[in-house]
């Protein structure tokens, strides 16, 4: 959804600024976003995003502890040679017990 008509700017944009850390601010969200002077509709959606978003990363913080380090995330364990990660519990496939001949078949009625 757009957050400025006049600018073009998207709610992904303002968010994607938002947790790129460069932005902590509504002048700063204008500014990195590229938020010309127009009707200025869009002024109080960018400040209650702001808002929002920093309550939401105060509360994140306060649960955790602080902010985290920013870490790369891991490949999905499912994904053929992505490593497995520690105390993770391997489980087969779901359709490993089942024949290749019979997966995508319905199973059989009883007679």
């Amino acid at each position: 959804m757009y957050v400025c008509v006049c600018n073009a700017i998207t709610e992904d944009d303002v968010h994607g600024c938002l947790a790129g850390g460069g932005c902590g601010t509504a002048k700063e969200v204008k500014a990195a976003c590229g938020f010309k002077p127009g009707c200025g509709s869009c002024t109080k959606r960018l400040h209650a995003m702001v808002s929002e978003y920093r309550t939401a990363s105060e509360l994140a913080d306060a649960l955790t502890g602080g902010p985290m380090p920013l870490a790369a995330v891991p490949d999905a364990p499912d994904a053929p040679g992505a490593p497995v990660l520690p105390g993770a519990v391997e489980r087969p496939a779901a359709d490993a017990a089942v024949p290749p001949a019979e997966r995508g078949t319905a199973p059989p009625t009883a007679a």
